[in-house]
């Protein structure tokens, strides 16, 4: 599988994670590969280096090889994983450290795909599961001058898209807007009426890119119509690149879609990549649960974002570890409901489960049954705390009360002990099995 693209330019040529993103809640969102982000950017003509991509030591040869008779170069070699802080990683199966590495020869880059492909890599971010490197992304190394950074993402407080930009790039933005706010710019677009020129040659004069104020000009326009036509909620370019010619690069970047809109991005659905997915929330994905892998071990099952944010908080105050985020929404009943608790129950890293469920529409006695119903077929073999508040709650409280020990589900109906009970389940469960 060889596959070229580049976005070429002469000298001179005249163009004819994120910050302010809301971290409070987790989202559901298709993330492209650095490799599928170049390629997307180029299709609407935002300059990307030399690249290629490769499955294995052969076809990375013939890539380096091909760029190699256009022009005399260097090679840098990404492993492709949806994971940061690739270049600290390293691989299982060999030890073979870094994820990340720059090449003079189209031998070395083979060399160095042959230890990257197929192998598994670890990260700070991946954990100690790590992510699968399927493939290599080989791209020319560029002569850089300076680097900047620049993202679009939705400003939610605002409820409108923002550019936001820096001439600190290369590093951690997050770092950068927190010792140094003074170097981060924005510019909030109303969609209504669409980019403001004076804004965009403003943003020139901000990165000290006067010179080269119509490239900055096409780079906003070109990303901010990828931005809107393909349903992103974020683009991200660090470092964005001027080169020792004046040309303007993405050097590297980020693109992640909004899951909600994949109806009308299809070509971008086909592309997603299950692998880099923890094999939890392919099966969660399944039955359209709102899952998100954590790494503890109480299992956590919950209808609504807020309420589910606040059970993590709780169970990490009383010294337990949440296992995921799952948020069942406003459909906790039936096969859905046997679906969340049988995806917690045969986790083997869960020790206990806790079901934090508020009754506002939905009525507890039937949760309570779909709750009765899951155990009587899943066969739970981890202990459950459940605590039901809100419609009908009394009646769920007498369904459940007489069988606790029947089911294996302790009731408690407050929101503290519940915590306490479940983290202290959790721990006597954990010990006994050491």
């Amino acid at each position: 599988m060889l596959n070229l693209f580049g976005y070429q330019m002469s000298r001179g040529s005249g163009f004819n994670r994120a910050l302010i993103m809301n971290k409070d809640l987790p989202m559901r969102r298709l993330k492209l590969h650095e490799y599928q982000a170049g390629k997307l950017l180029h299709k609407y003509r935002v300059p990307i280096p030399l690249g290629g991509v490769a499955l294995n030591s052969k076809e990375a040869l013939l890539v380096a090889r091909q760029f190699g008779q256009q022009r005399p170069m260097e090679y840098v070699v990404k492993a492709q994983v949806l994971g940061g802080g690739r270049g600290l990683g390293h691989f299982r199966e060999n030890n073979f450290q870094g994820g990340v590495h720059l090449v003079k020869t189209p031998e070395q880059v083979a060399e160095i795909a042959e230890k990257m492909c197929g192998k598994t890599l670890v990260t700070k971010q991946s954990g100690e599961a790590g992510l699968p490197c399927n493939l290599v992304y080989i791209v020319e190394k560029l002569s850089i001058s300076k680097e900047y950074y620049l993202s679009l993402t939705l400003d939610r407080k605002a409820g409108k898209p923002v550019f936001i930009y820096s001439k600190a790039g290369g590093m951690n933005i997050e770092d950068v807007a927190h010792n140094t706010p003074d170097q981060i710019f924005k510019i909030h677009v109303d969609i209504n009426q669409g980019l403001n020129i004076d804004d965009l040659l403003q943003a020139a004069k901000n990165l000290d890119l006067e010179d080269y104020k119509s490239q900055v000009v096409f780079l906003f326009k070109h990303l901010y119509d990828c931005f809107i036509e393909k349903d992103a909620d974020m683009i991200e370019i660090n470092p964005l690149a001027l080169l020792a010619d004046g040309t303007i690069v993405a050097a590297d970047s980020k693109v992640t879609i909004d899951d909600n809109a994949l109806f009308r991005q299809k070509d971008l659905k086909a592309e997603e990549d299950l692998s880099q997915q923890n094999y939890k929330e392919r099966i969660a994905k399944s039955f359209d649960l709102n899952y998100i892998y954590i790494g503890g071990n109480i299992g956590c099952l919950v209808n609504g974002a807020g309420l589910a944010m606040a059970t993590m908080d709780i169970i990490k105050h009383y010294g337990g570890n949440p296992a995921n985020f799952l948020d069942v929404g406003g459909s906790a009943e039936g096969e859905q409901m046997v679906e969340a608790i049988k995806l917690l129950n045969n986790d083997p890293e869960v020790d206990s489960i806790f079901i934090n469920i508020f009754g506002g529409i939905l009525r507890c006695d039937n949760l309570a049954q779909s709750i009765i119903n899951a155990a009587e077929q899943i066969s739970l073999t981890k202990p459950i705390v459940l605590r039901l508040k809100g419609t009908n709650s009394k009646i769920a409280r007498e369904m459940i009360k007489p069988r606790e020990k029947e089911l294996g589900i302790f009731f408690d109906d407050d929101f503290d002990s519940a915590a306490r009970l479940v983290v202290d389940v959790a721990q006597k469960r954990s010990q006994s099995e050491k």
